[in-house]
């Protein structure tokens, strides 16, 4: 360009010279000026003339300069080290971990630090954002080699209008490796330009259009922290990718070239506007006609915030540990998971009105603040609801109290006591039991060193009854001598096959208060133990997962139920206890008949449970094909207030989601097995009708009128293999304590 300027500001001197003695004939002043004015106008036509020429530089160097690149040496000069582009897949992705329910509506979206993506397939993707984002992004799209010469010429003569890049006039293809190889904001020069174009050109050669298509569709950010076209539609819209309409279509495809200036969440009234320019670009195309588009520009559409529509929150968290411990599977891993779950998502909005109304409505007054409900399917071990608390949401709210084992169950607990004691053949459902003043040496006071005087709730003694009414009425003294003498190791036993995980410590270490709740448990391992004895006897581990599959769609782990059973106790024993458990009669004298622990026109079996100074409410029952477990109580184990109970507190929660949730169903109960005998409405094992009467009789007392706590001796405090009872009340002994 020197040597042609010179030529421009030489030439016009000799022309000058040429014209010199015509110029004599004008004043100096005036020649001085045409010679100034000439030299300016022809200095400008050089300008123009060197801006043309540059730009056609400019051009040729485009147009020449890729075939060039060929050449292995020069194309390592002006890009670099260039990644490889084989192995890419839209389904290889980093994306979140979807969890559904059991009918497949989606409960949480795990994303990362609140960055969502959603990896979907092109063809079920909507054809108006396909369309539109080709016809706004790409027009080209299906004939170009993953560059577009006619878009960079142009650009290249904006950016050197404005001195700078101005105008991208990037593929779909080159915007594809921008996000997935350099990076979304890299610098705008020169170097990066060509590097996208090798790389688009190389991508071409290796993928179809579609394969491409689909990458950049679940690939592009959107905004709204939404990368890709599932997680834009589901966060914009609350719909899907597949039912974007033509509007909701256009105005997604107008949001990568500026995701936040275009977002219509921050400036609605550019967002439209870009919408019209992407339906006008539809149109040039004869992809839709005038018409659709001015229908589309017409239709008012709702946006919705970024939010997080976790539902069931507990649940999710359980599910979570779960994926963790059993499938070593986190969210972290950003492989894009779908974990289809067992939860029914309307019973689990049916168990949180039911739990969130009876805090509200009877909270105050019993000073009970949370609560807890799990129901299962006893057939299979699926986990129907979990309401881990009252609300999520409150300072310590996210405490799973379904799950953690931080409560003691109370009497709820008795109903495993008399499993273990029906299975033994030593005592059956008629057996008499003497409920009468029991006063041990030891296991009272804070340290256990002091006397121990259990007492029945109504602190009466009833003298001599049945086991089913004494286990009915949830009588303490009865279910002691029940459990001294089968053994707590035999108790223990029963209610590990039954399904409690929580009392894993050596034998030794429980005492007698196990038979009354005093050792805690959770209320997903109560419900597990109910719905054992509800399946009359085999088991099934909690089942929160039904289906795991990854982003590439192969199954990671699918549920089998018939894996998952074990034969707790027999069918015989399972059906003696519920038929106990069933019958109203049994717990009218302290329940009252016909209330919440019965389902009008159905069968069914339920205990309720209370813990020392009214700490816990429990209410634990099943169907055949429903199991449900619930506490009430306080995060901070406050003791409740007016003498709430199990029945007072839990058995209403109780009693209405059973109702709601059998509404519909049948009434179902089991017929009698083989190997029971029926004798009226009473049941026995085989051999067992006839028992000696061993807890009818007064209890043994110890030998000794006074002892020393510290030094006294186990077979001193045993009478005929008995833990012995003292046969006076000590000094300073209050019962219950």
């Amino acid at each position: 360009m020197i040597p042609y300027m010179s030529t421009i500001i030489f030439s016009d001197a000799v022309i000058h010279r040429v014209h010199l003695a015509g110029s004599r004939l004008m004043p100096r002043r005036r020649r001085s000026r045409y010679v100034f004015h000439r030299r300016l106008r022809l200095l400008r036509e050089s300008q123009r003339r060197t801006k043309g020429r540059r730009a056609f530089i400019l051009f040729a160097l485009v147009l020449f300069a890729f075939p060039l690149m060929a050449i292995p040496a020069l194309a390592a000069e002006t890009v670099g080290n260039l990644p490889a582009v084989d192995g890419l897949s839209a389904s290889g992705l980093h994306q979140d971990m979807l969890i559904f329910d059991r009918h497949g509506t989606l409960i949480d979206d795990i994303g990362d630090h609140g960055d969502h993506r959603i990896v979907v397939p092109l063809n079920t993707i909507s054809p108006f954002l396909k369309q539109a984002t080709i016809a706004i992004e790409d027009k080209t799209f299906y004939q170009n080699n993953g560059i577009d010469i006619t878009g960079i010429a142009r650009a290249a003569l904006a950016d050197y209008s404005h001195h700078h890049l101005a105008q991208g006039g990037s593929t779909i293809s080159q915007q594809l490796v921008k996000q997935v190889f350099i990076g979304p904001n890299p610098p705008p020069t020169i170097q990066r330009k060509v590097r996208e174009a090798v790389l688009a050109l190389d991508l071409n050669g290796r993928y179809t259009k579609d394969q491409i298509l689909e990458l950049y569709l679940n690939t592009i950010y959107y905004g709204a922290q939404s990368y890709g076209a599932e997680a834009a539609a589901r966060g914009f819209f609350h719909t899907t990718s597949h039912n974007l309409t033509l509007a909701q279509a256009a105005m997604l495809a107008g949001l990568p070239q500026a995701p936040t200036d275009n977002s219509p969440l921050i400036n609605p009234t550019r967002a439209k506007l870009r919408q019209a320019e992407v339906l006008d670009a539809m149109v040039t195309q004869k992809m839709i006609s005038e018409q659709q588009a001015l229908a589309a520009k017409q239709e008012k559409l709702a946006f919705f915030y970024p939010t997080n529509q976790l539902q069931a929150p507990h649940f999710v968290d359980y599910v979570l540990q779960v994926l963790d411990k059993q499938f070593h599977i986190r969210p972290s891993d950003r492989k894009g998971y779908r974990v289809y779950t067992t939860l029914d998502l309307n019973l689990q909005h049916v168990a949180e009105t039911i739990v969130s109304n009876q805090i509200n409505a009877k909270g105050g007054y019993y000073d009970f603040h949370d609560g807890a409900l799990v129901a299962m399917d006893p057939k299979n071990g699926e986990v129907l609801a979990m309401v881990g608390g009252a609300d999520y949401y409150r300072p310590g709210g996210q405490i799973n109290m379904a799950t953690t084992t931080t409560r003691q169950p109370g009497s709820s607990f008795k109903m495993l006591t008399y499993t273990a004691a029906i299975e033994s053949g030593r005592l059956n459902m008629v057996s008499p039991i003497l409920d009468q003043p029991m006063i041990f040496p030891l296991g009272g006071g804070t340290d256990g060193l002091k006397p121990y005087a259990p007492l029945n709730y109504d602190k009466k003694f009833h003298g001599t009854l049945p086991l089913k009414m004494a286990m009915g009425n949830s009588l303490n003294i009865p279910a002691i001598k029940t459990e001294l003498i089968i053994g707590i190791p035999a108790v223990l036993d029963t209610a590990r096959r039954l399904g409690i995980t929580s009392l894993n410590k050596p034998d030794s270490y429980y005492g007698i208060s196990l038979t009354l709740g005093g050792y805690e448990v959770s209320p997903l391992d109560m419900v597990t133990a109910a719905s054992t004895l509800s399946n009359l006897g085999l088991r099934h581990r909690p089942a929160p997962v039904t289906l795991i599959q990854d982003g590439l769609g192969h199954t990671q782990f699918k549920y089998d139920p018939a894996k998952n059973e074990f034969r707790a106790v027999s069918q015989q024993v399972a059906f003696i206890v519920n038929s106990i458990m069933s019958d109203d009669r049994n717990r009218c004298m302290e329940f009252g008949c016909g209330g919440d622990l019965t389902l009008p026109g159905r069968h069914v079996s339920a205990k309720t449970g209370t813990t020392q100074d009214f700490r816990d409410n429990w209410t634990v029952g099943f169907t055949p094909s429903l199991a449900t477990a619930v506490w009430v109580g306080n995060p901070d184990n406050h003791p409740l207030a007016n003498n709430s109970t199990g029945i007072v507190g839990a058995a209403p929660i109780w009693h209405q989601f059973m109702v709601q949730a059998l509404a519909g169903h049948p009434d179902e109960w089991y017929g009698v097995p083989n190997g029971v005998d029926q004798v009226g409405q009473n049941y026995f094992l085989p051999g067992t009708q006839s028992l000696p009467p061993t807890l009818a009789a007064s209890w043994p007392t110890c030998r000794f009128r006074s002892f020393d706590p510290n030094t006294i001796t186990d077979a001193m405090l045993t009478v005929n293999g008995l833990p012995c009872v003292l046969s006076y009340i000590p000094r300073g002994v209050l019962p219950g304590q």
